[in-house]
């Protein structure tokens, strides 16, 4: 499939997925594990952007064990898809969203006594047995069962018909501060030490997230949940363990517009940007909107992040955030973003790369927890395109007789 077939099938801007890269990602972070314990691959939030339904085919043939979400509607979105393989809902749910998760086979989250009494009901009206973990609430004070209420619940649980508990875990807070998050591995132990007494032993124990498989392997135990790492992407101070992971994520648009502008000449909203020499702009159909040119705010941790964080603000308030500094690659070159990125149009400088014309691909760099799911997924086997999901979820094979419809376009 050519460019302009494929862009025929998708319109002008798409994000590519490679899978032969989050294959590769899974089984080397699989090679970090010993051979009894288990991976989950978290899938939640589309995959963080690479597509939840092909994202979890991929890990499953590349040798996951479980997939995590976040919600119902994430599990189910699975379970539609033909995917068999067990699911864990990671947040508590509703009461009246349990009937749903059941039916779909889902493996539940267990915060709270009510929380398990609403499960145990949901279990006994639907006629469907309930899988859960219980969750322990160890120093990340989000969701969780109080250690000390743990074991006595539990032991409740086990009598109860229709509800198996097959795992307990919890969250690392720290996980790339050692002191905290032994802090948090030995507070479930002592509950796992708990329910042992009582007869109680879950097959499933697990606590670590990406940073802790990298930093805490003393911490695996009978299963990691592996996220970031999965897409290429090694978390914030971790060590890396000589990991060798693949980047499976492009973003890639074309050129809609290209016209010449002079010395001088404000460009874009607020005319903050001035072209300092005569050149021309290429507009790309991608903004704010997808996540392009976004920058994440957090709490300064030190001065210097604080000194930081208050030049970027007096430069926004002067008009000159947004794109300033970004660049995108053009023919392999480097050209920069000008002007403010508006919410799906932004512009780039090409004055200096020769010859450019309306048509020609460019790559960008999007946030992926923010990447719009109305741009089109195209997953690729070694660059090739096999398979291409369209907004609104649904998946055509390249080469289907779908795919060669090209008078559906994606909106700009």
């Amino acid at each position: 499939m050519d460019l302009k077939e494929l862009t025929g099938l998708v319109g002008p801007r798409w994000i590519e997925i490679e899978a032969t890269a989050l294959a590769h990602n899974l089984r080397a972070v699989k090679g970090l594990l010993l051979p009894t314990t288990r991976l989950m691959a978290v899938v939640k939030a589309d995959a963080y952007g690479a597509g939840a339904v092909e994202a979890a085919r991929i890990f499953v043939n590349a040798g996951a064990d479980y997939l995590g979400v976040t919600t119902l509607a994430e599990g189910v979105e699975l379970r539609r898809a033909g995917i068999t393989a067990p699911v864990l809902v990671m947040s508590p749910l509703l009461p009246e969203e349990l009937p749903g998760a059941l039916k779909a086979d889902l493996t539940v989250t267990v915060c709270s006594r009510s929380g398990a009494e609403a499960v145990a009901a949901a279990a006994t009206a639907s006629g469907y047995r309930a899988r859960v973990h219980l969750k322990i609430e160890t120093g990340l004070h989000r969701t969780g069962l109080h250690p000390e209420e743990a074991a006595i619940l539990a032991g409740e649980m086990r009598d109860w018909t229709g509800v198996e508990i097959e795992g307990i875990y919890s969250h690392l807070a720290e996980a790339s501060r050692p002191e905290a998050a032994r802090r948090q591995f030995e507070l479930l132990q002592k509950v796992i030490a708990a329910l042992a007494e009582r007869g109680i032993h879950p097959p499933l124990k697990h606590i670590c997230n990406s940073t802790g498989i990298l930093q805490h392997p003393e911490m695996h135990l009978d299963m990691v949940r592996a996220g970031t790492l999965l897409y290429g992407q090694f978390p914030y101070r971790a060590p890396r363990r000589n990991l060798d992971l693949r980047e499976p994520w492009r973003f890639k648009t074309r050129i809609l517009f290209i016209h010449e502008v002079a010395a001088g000449t404000p460009v874009g909203y607020g005319g903050d940007y001035v072209t300092k020499k005569d050149t021309r702009l290429a507009v790309i159909p991608v903004g704010y909107a997808d996540g392009f040119a976004l920058t994440p705010v957090g709490r300064p941790k030190n001065l210097s992040d604080l000194a930081r964080y208050l030049v970027k603000t007096i430069l926004a308030y002067l008009g000159r955030g947004g794109g300033e500094g970004t660049t995108v690659t053009v023919a392999g070159r480097e050209a920069p973003v000008v002007g403010r990125v508006g919410m799906q149009l932004s512009m780039v400088d090409v004055g200096h790369l020769g010859e450019v014309k309306v048509g020609d691909e460019v790559e960008a760099v999007l946030r992926r927890p923010t990447a719009s799911a109305r741009l089109p997924r195209v997953y690729c086997r070694e660059g090739r395109p096999y398979l291409v999901r369209l907004p609104g979820g649904e998946l055509l094979p390249v080469g289907s007789p779908a795919a060669g419809k090209t008078e559906w376009a994606a909106g700009i």
